[in-house]
């Protein structure tokens, strides 16, 4: 059996770490290259059988799929390298800017990517459910996402509670328009918003709890991500589908649809 060559954009980040570590448990893959930025410390050192390179060309060349999980500014690099070559890309970064966001779209438009804020099937699957509930009870509900992670985490909200957030606007039939709770003297919850609260701490990989607040009841949806390798075996799962996919944007959903 032909493996397909998968290579690890940020090998030596937790996530790229942790791919590493769990891809020998898929007989379909093969690590074939690892990609850092200039100037890393890593760069010439041997890991799996590859010498981590800082050569975007050439690592994009001896790929069949990329697993990014990096920074914004890396991974718009990366889609740079990507244009016009045969080669698929799944993305889990997370933080960019509006302006970012538009490159990233604008870039894709050539590129086969599955691109998901959060690589666990429990996420995924709760996106689909929190879109069902949004569209039957949600214009009669105040919505609020609360969201926990470790104390080394940069971007808030995270990346996941705007995904969460999105889905629920699309079961909405008017969106609802998202507020970041921060301190206020003077200002009541509006009624066609849904909220978004920021926790960091501690070693926390992630928590994020959805609130409908309804007249009498509350319904409330909690994921919490026990161990990184729900995010890594999700990004590994996805491998073979996604070089079965044509050039567009895909996520997770889609592949569990």
């Amino acid at each position: 059996m032909k493996k397909i060559k998968v290579g690890i954009f940020g090998p030596e980040g937790i996530m790229g770490k942790d791919i590493i570590s769990r891809i020998k448990d898929y007989d379909n893959l093969n690590i074939s290259a690892l990609c850092e930025r200039k100037n890393h410390a890593s760069i010439g050192k041997k890991v799996c059988d590859c010498i981590i390179t800082d050569n975007i060309k050439k690592f994009v060349e001896s790929s069949d799929v990329i697993i990014d999980f990096s920074i914004p500014e890396a991974t718009l690099k990366l889609l740079r390298a990507l244009q016009n070559k045969k080669v698929c890309l799944i993305t889990g970064t997370t933080g960019y800017s509006t302006k970012d966001e538009r490159s990233f779209l604008e870039l894709s438009k050539k590129t086969t990517i599955l691109r998901s804020f959060n690589m666990s099937i429990g996420i995924n699957l709760l996106k689909s459910i929190l879109k069902s509930c949004s569209q039957k009870i949600g214009k009669n509900a105040d919505i609020e996402i609360v969201e926990i992670h470790h104390n080394k985490k940069k971007d808030s909200p995270s990346g996941t509670a705007l995904s969460l957030a999105e889905s629920i606007n699309e079961g909405l039939e008017q969106k609802g328009k998202l507020y970041y709770r921060e301190k206020s003297p003077d200002r009541k919850r509006k009624k066609n918003e849904i909220g978004l609260s920021s926790i960091r701490g501690g070693e926390i990989i992630g928590t994020h709890t959805i609130f409908f607040f309804m007249d009498g009841e509350k319904l409330e949806f909690t994921h919490t991500a026990l161990d990184r390798k729900i995010f890594s075996c999700g990004a590994l799962d996805s491998v073979e589908w996604i070089l079965s996919k044509k050039p567009g944007l895909y996520s997770l959903v889609d592949m569990l649809s």
